[in-house]
């Protein structure tokens, strides 16, 4: 699969493409913002849409037995994760399947604990339920990479229900949007430790999962036995297959009572099952697209290692961190963003787009301890990438050199 070739996705309402400054005449704005990759899905995925698109009636459909069958496989074979059809049941889109896990699983008033920075639509999730975002920490070393402290999650929920708050589930980004990091199983076994000692809930968003690089390897959350009694992983196939704008996911669930819980939640938001194109294509995906996901995936490291490199070398004031899992790299932009007199990162990113003709993600949607940092989507061609890159790169400069602002030598990172 040649993963050069630059697709024109104009007048087809892309998000990505769409919502981006419009102001610069004939200078398009690149973007390396939103997580949706610039590639053509698995050509059986195309293929099997076709063929169900030629029957002519789109009636109401059930999902069939091999729906399930084929998720089994891709667990056993990519996971090492022995499980049954009756292990899963059927989500809309990724998003909002945890929404359900939020009203299902905590009441309004409640507090549903998080680790920042994390992925930004959890906070949306929480706040328009009436739940509240606990947020605890994690703690970068000094590559950069996140990891767990638990004494800080120890007083993040003692803080919380020092404030009177009940704290019944979490929410869990497995690999880790936006920093990229791939939790080893003792690192798991820790927060589950955690999150057992105090009776909670975890809900695991494991939708970037099949996108980790060697050495690492994934570790899901449905590979616990021990832990089936609090545990259910949202994952699908819009992420490894590029199946974002179809609207279908899957829970596992191996306890009786959590799945009576999630049965409810779909019924009460009247979710009876996916369309039938979306179904159509996940099950194509996962049954045909694992040789196409191999050379995706390689290819897509390439772009990474190469845009890492290119920002840790060139642009003074910014350092990126090689992330372990997911396509997204997540770039200190704090020296930058300080030397070049802008208030904070939202301001950086706006700016950005309409000068340097970039648009990426500020890390202050992430939270809290996501400020002065920046995300940055690599799932796109390389020359698209790396033309990316190297405008941020000059324009970075030109920041520097503005009157009043550092030297480059001072906002090196």
């Amino acid at each position: 699969m040649n993963f050069d070739i630059l697709i024109d996705r104009t007048g087809t309402e892309a998000v990505k493409w769409e919502e981006t400054d419009k102001t610069g005449g004939g200078y398009p704005v690149i973007p390396l913002w939103v997580a949706d990759m610039d590639f053509p899905c698995p050509p059986a995925v195309t293929e099997a849409l076709r063929k169900r698109a030629e029957h002519p009636v789109y009636g109401y459909t059930r999902l069939p037995p091999s729906f399930f069958e084929t998720l089994v496989s891709w667990y056993r074979t990519r996971y090492q994760v022995n499980l049954e059809p009756d292990d899963f049941l059927a989500g809309p889109g990724t998003v909002p399947s945890l929404g359900i896990t939020v009203r299902a699983f905590s009441r309004p008033g409640d507090g549903v604990l998080i680790l920042s920075p994390v992925y930004h639509p959890f906070f949306d999730m929480i706040r328009s339920n009436g739940r509240e975002a606990v947020e605890v920490p994690l703690i970068p070393d000094e590559r950069g990479r996140y990891h767990f402290d638990e004494e800080a999650l120890e007083q993040g929920l003692a803080a919380a229900k020092n404030r009177g708050l009940q704290v019944p589930m979490t929410l869990f980004c497995s690999p880790h949007n936006p920093g990229g990091a791939v939790w080893d199983r003792e690192e798991l076994a820790l927060f589950l430790g955690f999150t057992r000692r105090h009776g909670m809930t975890v809900v695991s968003d494991e939708i970037h999962g099949d996108f980790v690089y060697s050495p690492k390897t994934f570790c899901s959350l449905a590979s616990f036995p021990e832990h089936v009694e609090r545990v259910i992983v949202v994952s699908g196939a819009n992420k490894t297959f590029n199946l974002g704008g179809l609207h279908v996911s899957h829970f596992i669930v191996r306890d009786a009572k959590l799945t009576r819980a999630l049965k409810e939640g779909c019924r009460a938001m009247a979710f009876h099952g996916p369309d039938i194109f979306s179904r159509t294509a996940a099950e194509a995906a996962y049954r045909e697209g694992g040789p196409w996901f191999a050379e995706l995936k390689a290819y897509i490291e390439g772009n990474i290692t190469r845009a890492v490199a290119a920002i840790n070398t060139g642009i003074p004031g910014l350092r990126a961190c090689k992330p372990e899992g997911t396509y997204l790299i997540w770039v200190d932009a704090s020296a930058l963003i300080r030397r070049g007199g802008f208030r904070n990162d939202a301001e950086f990113t706006v700016r950005l787009e309409e000068q340097g003709r970039v648009k990426v993600t500020p890390g202050s949607a992430f939270g809290s301890r996501g400020q002065g940092f920046i995300r940055i989507n690599a799932a796109c061609p390389r020359e698209q990438l790396l033309e990316g890159v190297f405008r941020i790169k000059a324009w970075g400069r030109d920041q520097i050199r503005l009157p009043g602002a550092g030297s480059p030598e001072s906002t090196q990172a």
